[in-house]
């Protein structure tokens, strides 16, 4: 029964996501203005207590070529069960001009996870590095390694809108 909850949670958080990715792609033929928002999927290794698996969501509102701030939601299945997360964060690009392939960025911000028949819900600082990749077409690739309750290896499909991206 959990993991048919998680399998509900995660296909309405990647069908809200493809559909804010269609929006950003009209945005951007109908006006010539930088894009406002960058929607992106995810999947997560979360190590720690317990450990977990999770799909999610997430979006970043770009502040300047360097600096953006965003939100992710994520669930899926830990050893104890059903899984979920929030995540509040800070982004700042290493590259913002794209002068290698691969661009670096660190962040920060918090998390709130809960896992059932574990611990319950907690509250942990949230650090990151990663790497964006070059797009192919209107979507790019990345990689993050981090922590926050554990570690986190997470993959990630951010979709850009353009592909002003190498």
């Amino acid at each position: 029964m959990m993991i048919q909850r998680a399998a509900l949670v995660a296909a309405l958080i990647f069908s809200a996501s493809a559909l804010s990715a269609r929006d950003v792609s009209a945005q951007a033929q109908k006006v010539a203005v930088a894009v406002s928002y960058v929607p992106s999927l995810r999947l997560d290794v979360l190590g720690g207590n317990p450990t977990a698996l999770q799909a999610g969501a997430a979006i970043a509102f770009p502040f300047s070529n360097y600096f953006s701030i965003g939100g992710a939601l994520g669930a899926g299945i830990s050893s104890t069960g059903f899984s979920g997360r929030a995540d509040g964060f800070a982004q700042f690009s290493l590259d913002p001009y794209h002068q290698s392939e691969w661009e670096p960025y660190v962040g920060g911000g918090v998390t709130v996870r809960g896992d059932g028949g574990g611990p319950g819900t907690r509250t942990y600082l949230l650090g990151f590095i990663g790497a964006n990749g070059p797009s192919t077409g209107k979507i790019a690739p990345g990689v993050e390694l981090g922590f926050g309750g554990g570690v986190r290896l997470g993959v990630t499909m951010r979709f850009t809108g353009s592909p002003a991206h190498r």
